[in-house]
């Protein structure tokens, strides 16, 4: 998946939980600072990134995301990292 896909996926899935429109959110703006995402909004996009793109991002690597760029990056980190996973668990 290319990088500006993920991107414009994950700013839609931040504004639904921010209630803002993706075009507000710039690939910079603090998630807590800037945008009031809290604990539990983080939890949401957490788990809404998690499912739209079958991965498992630990909570603790996720409370590390600080920005758009950021959380872009965990998921492309992920993604790539998920073929190896799969052919791990298959007995590879």
């Amino acid at each position: 998946m290319v990088t500006e896909e993920i991107r414009a996926e994950v700013r839609r899935l931040i504004a639904d939980v921010t209630e803002r429109k993706p075009e507000e959110i710039s690939d910079t703006a603090l998630l807590t600072d800037e945008l009031g995402l809290d604990s539990l909004m983080a939890l949401e996009v957490m788990v809404a990134v998690d499912k739209k793109y079958k991965i498992n991002i630990p909570e603790e690597e996720f409370s590390t995301i600080r920005t758009l760029n950021d959380a872009v990056e965990v998921v492309r980190r992920h993604l790539l990292a998920a073929p190896d996973e799969g052919a791990a668990s298959a007995g590879r």
